[in-house]
C-alpha cells in the first residue's frame, strides 16, 4: 500500500508543476500536436489522481507511444537529431507520468525529469536560463521529498525548504566537478541533424533579409582591442561573401581553399580579440582581412575567414592583426569620388609590385541570371557607355543613390524584376536593397563585383571597454574589381544614409524597438547603465562559464594552483582529490548536524543565551543551574535582570515543567534569545 498511498493528488500535483516548468521553455519550439498531447497528458494524470481512478491499461499506452513516434517521423522526417530528440524525450515522459501506478514510476519520471532540465541548456545557455533551471531542479527535489514522506503530507514549507538546503550543500562538489573535469575540445550537446542557427547572417540573401534582423538586439560577437578603437564608419566586419545571382538572391559560392590568396597591406596594424557566439555556421568575422593567422581557421579565394569547424560554442579568435581598415585615407575625394572605405587588400602576383591580374574566374563575377530585371541592365549599359571609365561610372551611380533613394527599415515589397521596381520604383530601401542593386548594376556594365555581407559598426561598453555588435548591425555591402588595383570596397548605403555607417542605426534611423525607445526616453542613462551591466554580466558568464574551455582550464590552475602545464592526468588527479575532500567535509558537517540534532531545540537556545553572557564577561560555571545563575546575573548585572529574567523563566517552563503550563512557545523563547543583548 505504500506505493499507492505516495500518489496522492498533492504528490501529483507537485509533479505535473514541475513538469510543466521544465517543458515550458521548449513549447516554442515544439509542434503543436506535440503541445495538445502534454497538456492533455497532464490534465488526464491530475484527474486519475483526483478521483482516485486506474491508469490506462498498457494497450492504451502502447497505441499513444507508437502514434507519438510516428507523428514525431512525419514532422521531423527522421528520429535522430536534437530537435526531434528533444520532443521524443518530452512526449514520452509526459506518458510515463499518464501511466504511474506506482512510488517506483514517479521515482523514475522524476529522474527523467532532471535530465529533461538539462535538454533546456542544448538551445540557451543563458544566465536567466540557468537561473530558471535551478528552480526547476528545486521544484523536482521538493517533489521527491514529498513523494519519499511516509504516511504524512508534507506541507509547502516541508518541501521547499529542505530541498534548498540540499541544493545549497551540492554546491561545493558541483564546483570542484566544474572546474577540474578534464574538458574537451568541442561541446558535447553536438547530435545528428543538428543544424540550426542562431546568427541572423546566412549563405544568401535576398531583399528584406537583412532588414528583419534591424530590431533583434542579440549579440553577434564582442570585441576586445588592444589600442584605441577605430571609428564607427572603419568597423566593417567581413563575413560570407555572396557572388551568385540566382533570380531574386544572392548566393555564396563554395569556398576554394585549394590555393590561399596573397595580398598586402597599408597602413597601421590594429590587434584585437573576436569573441563570437555560437552559430553554427563555419565563417568568422574581421576588420576586412586579417594579417595574422587565425588559429583552425583559413582565408577562401574570395577573402572570407573561415573556421575548419562550425562555430557551435563560444569562439574566441586568436589576435587578429589587421592594417589601417582605410589606407586610402590620404587621398583626395577626386581620386576616389563615391568609392567609400578606399582598397583594402590587392592581389599580388607573388611578392613583387601590384599588378592586375584577377584572382579566381573573372567571369563568375560577372554572371547574372538571364531574362530579369530588363530596365535595370539596358540602363547599366547606357551608364557603361557614357562613362568608360569604372571609376567614374561608380561615382554616377552613386550619386543618383545620394540624391534620388531613401534608407527606411520598412521598404516596399518588391516582385519578380526586384532591381528594376527598386531602382525606378519604390527608390526605398535597406542596405540588402542599396548594395545587391548596385552589384547587378555593374556586372551588367561589365565590371566585376560582388556582395559582401556582415556587420557594420558596434557600441562600447564602457564597463569592459569592449565593442559588443549585436545583430542589428548587420549589413552588406559592395566589392569592385579595378584594374591595376584590386578588389576595393564601395558601400552605396553611406550615399543614400552617411549617419547609418558614421554613427550607427539609432542615429539614422531613431530608436527602433520597445527596448531602445525606452532608453532613449531615459534621460538620466539609467537604463543604459544597466543594459551595459547586464552585457557586462553576461560577457563574464561566456567567458567562465559557457567558454571554459582547455585554455580557461589551465589558466585557472595555473592562477589557483600555480601549475603552468597542465594534462589530463593531472586534472584527474586534483578532481579525485577535490572529490575526495568535498566529500569527507560533506560527511563531517553531516555527523556535526546529527550531534547537534540529539540536543532539544530549548536546550540549545539556552546555551546560545549562555554564550552571550560569556562574550560579555558573565560566564556561567559548569556546577550553576538557571536559577542560581539568574540570581547572580542580577547581583552583577542588575541591568539585565528584565531581559535575562525572562528568557531563564521560559527555560525554565519549557524544559522542566509540563508543555501546558507554559505560556511561552520554542519559538518564542528562540526569539527572545535573538533579541537579547548582554551590555
Amino acid at each position: 500500500m505504500l506505493n499507492q498511498t505516495a500518489l496522492t493528488l498533492a504528490n501529483v500535483t507537485w509533479l505535473l508543476v514541475a513538469m510543466g516548468f521544465v517543458i515550458a521553455p521548449h513549447m516554442a519550439r515544439l509542434p503543436v500536436w506535440v503541445s495538445v498531447v502534454c497538456i492533455a497528458a497532464g490534465g488526464w494524470r491530475w484527474w486519475i489522481a483526483r478521483r482516485g481512478l486506474r491508469a490506462p491499461p498498457w494497450w492504451v499506452m502502447a497505441l499513444l507511444a507508437i502514434g507519438v513516434a510516428a507523428g514525431a517521423r512525419l514532422e521531423y522526417g527522421r528520429l535522430l537529431g536534437r530537435e526531434v530528440g528533444v520532443t521524443l524525450l518530452i512526449v514520452m515522459l509526459c506518458l510515463k507520468v499518464l501511466e504511474m501506478r506506482m512510488k517506483r514510476d514517479a521515482i523514475v519520471a522524476i529522474f527523467l525529469g532532471f535530465f529533461l532540465a538539462m535538454t533546456n541548456f542544448l538551445y540557451s545557455q543563458t544566465i536567466l536560463m540557468g537561473l530558471y533551471m535551478l528552480v526547476c531542479v528545486w521544484l523536482f527535489v521538493a517533489t521527491l521529498i514529498g513523494f519519499n514522506r511516509i504516511n504524512t503530507e508534507p506541507s509547502v514549507r516541508e518541501r521547499i525548504r529542505p530541498a534548498f538546503w540540499l541544493l545549497v550543500q551540492a554546491l561545493p562538489m558541483m564546483l570542484v566537478l566544474f572546474f577540474l573535469f578534464p574538458r574537451l575540445s568541442g561541446p558535447l550537446w553536438r547530435m545528428p541533424g543538428d543544424e540550426s542557427s542562431t546568427t541572423g547572417l546566412s549563405e544568401e540573401m535576398s531583399p528584406g533579409d537583412i532588414s528583419k534582423l534591424s530590431q533583434s538586439e542579440a549579440v553577434a560577437f564582442r570585441v576586445d582591442f588592444d589600442s584605441v578603437v577605430p571609428q564607427n564608419d572603419d568597423l566593417y566586419w567581413r563575413g560570407p561573401v555572396l557572388g551568385e545571382h540566382v533570380g531574386r538572391a544572392w548566393r555564396m559560392y563554395p569556398p576554394e581553399r585549394r590555393r590561399e590568396p596573397v595580398y598586402e597591406y597599408t597602413g597601421a596594424p590594429i590587434t584585437y580579440r573576436v569573441t563570437m557566439q555560437p552559430s553554427n555556421k563555419y565563417w568568422l568575422f574581421a576588420l576586412d582581412l586579417p594579417a595574422a593567422r587565425v588559429d583552425n581557421a583559413d582565408v577562401t579565394d574570395d577573402f572570407q575567414l573561415r573556421s575548419r569547424a562550425p562555430v557551435s560554442s563560444l569562439k574566441t579568435d586568436a589576435d587578429q592583426k589587421i592594417t589601417d581598415p582605410d589606407p586610402f585615407n590620404q587621398a583626395t575625394p577626386a581620386d576616389l569620388g563615391w568609392l567609400l572605405g578606399g582598397i583594402y587588400y590587392c592581389a599580388l602576383d607573388g611578392s613583387g609590385p601590384l599588378t592586375a591580374t584577377f584572382p579566381g574566374d573573372r567571369a563568375r563575377y560577372l554572371r547574372l541570371t538571364p531574362n530579369i530585371n530588363p530596365r535595370s541592365v539596358e540602363y547599366a549599359k547606357q551608364l557603361r557607355a557614357e562613362n568608360p571609365d569604372p571609376k567614374v561610372l561608380i561615382e554616377k551611380l552613386m550619386a543618383r543613390y545620394n540624391k534620388e533613394f531613401e534608407y527606411t527599415l520598412e521598404p516596399p515589397k518588391l516582385g519578380t524584376d526586384p532591381v528594376d521596381e527598386f531602382l525606378f520604383g519604390s527608390k526605398k530601401g535597406f542596405c540588402e536593397h542599396y548594395a545587391g542593386s548596385f552589384v547587378f548594376v555593374l556586372r551588367a556594365a561589365g565590371i566585376p563585383a560582388r556582395v559582401v555581407t556582415g556587420y557594420q559598426g558596434g557600441e562600447i561598453n564602457p564597463i569592459t571597454r569592449q565593442l559588443v555588435v549585436r545583430q542589428a548591425e548587420a549589413h552588406a555591402w559592395s566589392e569592385v574589381w579595378l584594374e591595376g588595383v584590386g578588389w576595393a570596397r564601395a558601400d552605396p548605403t553611406f550615399a543614400v544614409s552617411p549617419l547609418r555607417i558614421s554613427r550607427g542605426m539609432t542615429e539614422a534611423l531613431g530608436p527602433i524597438g520597445v527596448l531602445n525607445t525606452m532608453m532613449d526616453a531615459d534621460k538620466f542613462g539609467f537604463l543604459k547603465q544597466i543594459a551595459f551591466s547586464w552585457d557586462a554580466l553576461n560577457n563574464q558568464w561566456n567567458q567562465w562559464v559557457i567558454g571554459f574551455n582547455q585554455d580557461r582550464q589551465s589558466y585557472a590552475m595555473e592562477l589557483f594552483f600555480g601549475l603552468k602545464e597542465v594534462d589530463w592526468r593531472d586534472l584527474a588527479r586534483a578532481l579525485l582529490i577535490g572529490v575526495f575532500a568535498t566529500g569527507s567535509l560533506a560527511a563531517l558537517f553531516l555527523i556535526w548536524q546529527s550531534y547537534r540534532s540529539r540536543k532539544s531545540p530549548v536546550v540549545m537556545a539556552y546555551e546560545r543565551f549562555c554564550r552571550k553572557l560569556a562574550k560579555a564577561g558573565l560566564p556561567r560555571s559548569a556546577h550553576e543551574g538557571p536559577l542560581d545563575y539568574l540570581q547572580r546575573i542580577c547581583r552583577e548585572r542588575p541591568a539585565l535582570t528584565h531581559d535575562a529574567t525572562a528568557v531563564i523563566r521560559a527555560y525554565v517552563n519549557l524544559r522542566y515543567a509540563a508543555p501546558e503550563s507554559s505560556d511561552t512557545t520554542v519559538s518564542g523563547l528562540a526569539a527572545m534569545v535573538r533579541r537579547f543583548r548582554a551590555r
